[in-house]
């Protein structure tokens, strides 16, 4: 199960990167300049969230604590892609 869902996320994510590529070129943009490293950070961010989710409902614990266990990481894993937007936004600045 867990592997499925990796499986399902990853080519998710993949289809994303190929869509931003695909607007980018409808905007007369390189591809450079739509997908930034903080882009694909975000993505990789929510794939693991995903993964984690999947792995820790696979658990053989209690439902609360599954599910407090997945928004804490969570809320980690945010905190994580988005200390990485704003380290490359102040990169580009």
């Amino acid at each position: 199960m867990i592997a499925f869902v990796a499986i399902i996320a990853i080519l998710v994510f993949i289809g994303w990167l190929i869509y931003r590529a695909g607007t980018a070129r409808k905007a007369d943009k390189t591809i450079g300049e739509v997908i930034r490293p903080h882009i694909i950070m975000y993505g990789l961010s929510c794939i693991s969230g995903i993964c984690a989710f999947a792995f820790f409902l696979s658990m053989d614990i209690s439902k609360p604590l599954k599910i407090l266990t997945c928004i804490l990481l969570g809320g980690i894993l945010i905190f994580v892609a988005s200390r990485f937007q704003r380290m490359a936004q102040r990169g580009h600045s």
